[in-house]
């Protein structure tokens, strides 16, 4: 039989590890292993076991085989996720749709085939991964919902100011924290990579491009040094992380937008839990201020 849960705990009697398994509706169960079986299980993930139930003073299960959730074929690793983290408000699907939309709306073949071969080289974390550990949008699918916010606030950038390049705005907008996939460790348990803490995702993420315009064999276009551009200086100041300031209005505004996003998306979250009349908790992106819900 199948039992997908979060480990809980893990102990040992009878010359076998023991572990505590909780599913999503609370259930536990106690699932026997060797010690060996036991090695790469971790306490706080979720795994899917194969069990073999056994019977005695009380219920138990044999350890079988066991496959972390994250190995999984990505729709049923977000649909397990979602079960027990919390989540993105749009589904998977949802996700997935509107961030192709603006891919397939690139018009120049360079941005559009670099931007394409990105996604789809990371499919499978860029729709599950969280966008940060902890600050904003740190849930399944947080990655890509913080860049469908950007980019809902580009298209009224692009309406107003006529001479910015859509295909550089969108482009800057879905990989600009392409580098979190090999930045961050996952949605469980969020943690920094050893890549993340000497290198950090905006360089990562310009060494991507560079990687995928060299196979595709655009590695001398000019296109590819602005998409770079774009995410060396998207946090705006060397104080906050920038490699370079902006010094193209696309980047000027990937800057604003990545920042707006990042903390309103927060404090709309913390209004959703507060009663009109009293103040926030202290919210960390607001330099930790406390706001007032009229």
């Amino acid at each position: 039989m199948e039992i997908i849960g979060k480990v809980l705990g893990m102990n040992t009697s009878d010359g076998m590890i023991n572990i505590a398994v909780g599913d999503k509706e609370k259930q536990i169960f106690n699932i026997k292993c060797s010690y060996e079986q036991s090695e790469n299980i971790k306490i706080g993930r979720i795994y899917k076991f194969d069990v073999e139930q056994i019977f005695g003073e009380r219920i138990s299960y044999q350890f079988k085989e066991v496959w972390d959730v994250e190995t999984l074929n990505y729709l049923e690793s977000d649909k397990i996720l979602r079960g027990f983290l919390n989540s993105a408000p749009l589904s998977l699907e949802d996700l997935k749709t509107f961030v192709w939309k603006y891919v397939d709306s690139i018009e120049n073949e360079v941005i559009h085939e670099i931007t394409k071969e990105l996604v789809l080289e990371y499919e499978e974390k860029f729709f599950i991964y969280p966008a940060a550990s902890k600050m904003h949008h740190s849930y399944v699918g947080g990655l890509a919902y913080h860049s469908i916010g950007m980019l809902k606030m580009a298209d009224a950038f692009i309406e107003n100011y006529s001479y910015l390049n859509k295909d550089y705005l969108y482009a800057g907008i879905i990989l600009h924290d392409i580098g979190k996939i090999i930045e961050l460790t996952g949605p469980q348990n969020t943690e920094y990579t050893l890549d993340g803490q000497l290198l950090g995702h905006l360089v990562i993420g310009a060494m991507e491009i560079a990687n995928v315009a060299e196979k595709l064999g655009y590695a001398k276009k000019k296109e590819v040094l602005i998409l770079e551009h774009l995410l060396v200086s998207h946090h705006g100041q060397p104080l906050f992380g920038a490699a370079k300031k902006p010094a193209t209005p696309e980047a000027l505004v990937l800057w604003y937008i990545d920042t707006i996003d990042s903390k309103f998306r927060v404090l709309g979250e913390e209004l959703a839990k507060t009663e009109s009349g009293t103040y926030t908790d202290h919210i960390g992106v607001l330099d930790k201020a406390k706001i007032y819900k009229v």
